[in-house]
């Protein structure tokens, strides 16, 4: 351990002295976290809206009207198609609800009519959502005016729905994204941050040419493996904290579990990145190529095979072994199931013992890899 220690201390000076990793072990995590986290939002509300009325009935006053509320807002009256087609090319507009001059005719006569909803396709996934809304909206107001019609009968309008639809959602009540984004985020920031710092600190050795003097000292390469990743799982353990408390006080994330059983896993994960870096180091031989061949194999992966982005579930194939077989799925696993399901330390250890089988893969790969450097 004195060994250890030793090569601890000396890389604690080396990341005195070198300001610009003070900057890259703490600045660069927040400033990712906070970047990301107000950036990265799957909430699709508030859409600008507008409408055409040829008609200017009183049923086509009450349809806009459900257009009005947290999904739709509701800009400006129309009159001309050219501006609406102009509006929604320029991104002013997202939709724009076109209700014919004959529409309450058509509706008093035939009983039917119909609209047209004109939606910005250029997002795929915004634009089903959104057509979504515009036919729960539609819906609402043919209740509406089923239940007009019943009660002019003298029926109750409670016979248009004989088998009624009560929804709870578990977990994430509101259905707020950034409650699940937001803590996926931390997976995201304690990926990249140790693993480039750590195949820093070795590839910068070999650029120096001060690794030599490691290959004819005594020390073993586990330790001086080990000495050197210390500061760098106290520097992410430091980071850790500080992102949950930004979590928690900038973005008002709840966690409804407790942080003890974050911790564990947190810890285990670190490691695993800090052993990345050192597999990385092993096979490169600058800083600029440690870093490029890091955040490849870190940050791209992370954000499409984590499930922070796409549900692993809707992965098929190849694409569903990689999520399974990456460690940032299983840890993340462990973020929602402490932020989101309130799960304890026995639910998680299917995950933990997952993210220790990683640790000693890695890390075992790494020193071995290192080997292979000694002339």
């Amino acid at each position: 351990m004195k060994k250890v220690l030793a090569v601890a201390a000396k890389e604690v000076r080396e990341i005195w002295r070198v300001r610009l990793f003070l900057v890259l072990a703490f600045g660069v995590p927040f400033v990712m976290f906070i970047v990301f986290g107000y950036g990265i939002s799957l909430d699709v509300e508030h859409m600008p809206f507008a409408y055409i009325d040829r008609d200017h009935s009183q049923l086509s006053a009450r349809l806009v009207e459900k257009f009005q509320g947290r999904y739709f807002d509701l800009r400006e009256e129309l009159f001309d198609p050219a501006e609406a087609d102009r509006l929604l090319g320029n991104g002013s507009l997202r939709a724009v609800l076109v209700i014919p001059p004959d529409f309450s005719r058509r509706l008093y006569r035939d009983g039917t009519a119909d609209v047209q909803f004109l939606i910005d396709g250029g997002y795929p996934y915004r634009a089903l959502t959104v057509k979504g809304y515009a036919e729960a909206a539609v819906a609402a107001f043919n209740r509406e005016i089923m239940g007009d019609r019943l009660a002019g009968l003298g029926y109750s309008a409670r016979s248009l729905q004989p088998v009624r639809t009560e929804t709870r959602y578990f977990f994430n009540e509101s259905l707020k994204s950034s409650y699940a984004l937001i803590p996926g985020l931390i997976a995201i920031v304690l990926l990249m941050n140790p693993a480039v710092l750590t195949a820093l600190a070795i590839t910068r050795e070999k650029e120096f040419g001060t690794i030599y003097n490691i290959y004819s000292s005594p020390i073993r390469r586990w330790e001086f493996l080990t000495g050197k990743i210390i500061p760098y799982l106290v520097i992410s353990a430091i980071n850790f904290t500080v992102i949950l408390a930004t979590v928690k006080f900038l973005f008002h994330v709840p966690m409804k579990g407790h942080v003890v059983n974050l911790v564990p896993g947190a810890f285990l994960y670190m490691l695993i990145n800090v052993s990345i870096g050192l597999l990385v180091s092993a096979v490169t031989r600058t800083m600029v190529s440690a870093q490029i061949v890091t955040i490849i194999a870190t940050v791209i992966p992370a954000f499409l095979y984590s499930g922070l982005l796409i549900p692993v579930a809707n992965l098929e194939g190849e694409a569903r072994v990689v999520a399974y077989l990456y460690p940032t799925m299983h840890f993340m696993k462990i973020i929602h199931g402490v932020y989101l399901k309130n799960l304890g330390l026995s639910a998680l250890l299917p995950q933990m013992l997952l993210l220790m089988l990683y640790f000693a893969i890695l890390f075992s790969l790494g020193i071995l890899a290192f080997r292979k450097r000694e002339g």
